[in-house]
């Protein structure tokens, strides 16, 4: 995986956070959202690169699209950034479209 799809991703998730699109989390889980995209980043191991985004795909299937803040500049980076680094947007999707039922 390229660095620049890395620091792609990154940016798309912090940007989300200023946005406060992962604003209804609870604060152990941003934090812990936060911890794993930090360590995500620096990883060089495939097999460990492998796992992590596993542990990130549920937290970032939590963003809510819906907040007042988010462009469609910021929705844009973010799926950009979710299939330049193999992320299944399908299921996020799925959530999304489960979440918003269910609201």
């Amino acid at each position: 995986m390229k660095t620049n799809n890395k620091a792609m991703l990154y940016e798309a998730v912090t940007e989300f956070i200023q946005l406060h699109a992962f604003d209804h989390l609870l604060d152990n889980e941003l934090a812990q959202l936060k911890s794993l995209l930090k360590t995500w980043s620096i990883t060089e191991d495939a097999k460990e690169l492998h796992e992590l985004t596993r542990k990130l795909i549920p937290f970032l299937s939590k963003a809510n699209f819906f907040v007042e803040t988010v462009s469609q500049a910021a929705i844009q980076l973010w799926f950009y950034a979710l299939s330049f680094n193999n992320i299944p947007i399908g299921n996020m999707m799925q959530d999304l479209s489960l979440n918003n039922e269910l609201a």
